[in-house]
């Protein structure tokens, strides 16, 4: 196999010095911009700074992110490398004994030239994935968790490739519980055409995962199962519980409350280079040091059973923008 145009090495061991050779922390661009915010204080957007952080650096800034309970956000470092950790307190889910333990979502590796608004929402998509992984747990279906995070695919795609029928009727509603307890629907209203609206009441709510209380609306397409429904209405509530309660400096920055129409004009206030008044000198540093970044972030590969066929098919797509994988000979 020839690969059309694999990224040079050279290329990448110049990209790597000049990203050694940033200031440490982060900083802004050479001519960069600022946005006014009130008086004389204003601050250079992350697309004109520089980042070039360590463990203690991903450190101070976590400790300005607050997290809802029972969520609790670590950073760890692994041989150089900082990670966010979450970890979420409390009951086993297979267990009743064990009402208060404290069990952790994977690590998430933070690379070193991440801007800190990455890493927030690198630290959000680490909460939902624990979230998640927990609110599997939580929606049964008399008696078992289909969803659940540990179930065996390699052993599924085994069974279904031998042509396995895995029995199995459709499941009615009254067969779905979430903590426990069967859902209480107390309205269905048809929608001539697609489907059936659920209005259901969840309870009180469960410290552990807080967001599991009260009213819930849950959309069945006529061509979907009930639990998918009631499934995708959960992990609605779960984001929105979740970018309500993550703040930064003690403002929900990911709410929904923040309209379409505000995040529009905070786009234009901080993300146009015209209206900033950007000089040429900061936008052409941001394209050389993005470039760089472009160029570490491309993995570098061994040929293999995984890596060799998706190369293949790179060859054949043949994008001519973007940063080819380096290819160890």
């Amino acid at each position: 196999m020839v690969v059309s145009n694999p990224a040079s090495f050279a290329l990448l061991d110049m990209a790597k010095a000049n990203l050694r050779a940033l200031p440490p922390g982060d900083a802004q661009l050479p001519g960069s911009p600022t946005v006014k915010i009130s008086g004389a204080y204003g601050r250079t957007p992350a697309q004109f700074r520089s980042y070039n952080l360590t463990e203690q650096d991903v450190q101070a800034f976590c400790a300005r992110v607050s997290l809802p309970d029972p969520l609790l956000l670590f950073v760890e470092e692994s041989e150089g490398v900082p990670h966010i950790v979450i970890g979420v307190v409390g009951p086993d889910n297979y267990c009743a004994e064990r009402d208060c333990e404290i069990v952790y979502g994977r690590r998430w590796r933070v690379e070193r030239h991440l801007s800190y608004s990455e890493l927030l929402q690198t630290v959000l998509l680490a909460c939902k994935t624990a979230v998640e992984h927990e609110l599997r747990e939580r929606l049964s279906v008399g008696g078992t968790t289909p969803l659940n995070a540990h179930q065996d695919h390699e052993l599924m795609a085994d069974l279904l490739n031998a042509g396995v029928q895995l029995p199995g009727d459709d499941v009615v509603l009254r067969a779905i519980a979430i903590n426990g307890n069967p859902i209480n629907i107390e309205a269905c209203h048809a929608v001539d055409g697609v489907g059936r609206v659920l209005c259901m009441n969840l309870g009180s709510g469960d410290p552990s995962l807080p967001f599991i209380a009260g009213s819930l609306k849950a959309m069945v397409l006529n061509d979907d199962q009930p639990i998918a429904a009631v499934w995708d209405a959960l992990l609605r509530r779960s984001h929105r519980w979740l970018c309500e309660g993550l703040l930064l400096d003690g403002q929900p920055v990911f709410s929904p409350a923040l309209t379409v129409g505000q995040r529009m004009a905070f786009s234009k206030l901080h993300r146009n280079d015209g209206r900033l008044g950007a000089t040429e000198v900061a936008i052409q540093r941001r394209f050389k040091m993005n470039h760089d970044i472009d160029t570490v972030r491309a993995p570098v590969l061994q040929k293999g059973p995984c890596n060799t066929p998706s190369l293949e098919r790179l060859n054949t797509m043949n994008p001519e923008h973007g940063v080819w994988p380096h290819i160890v000979r």
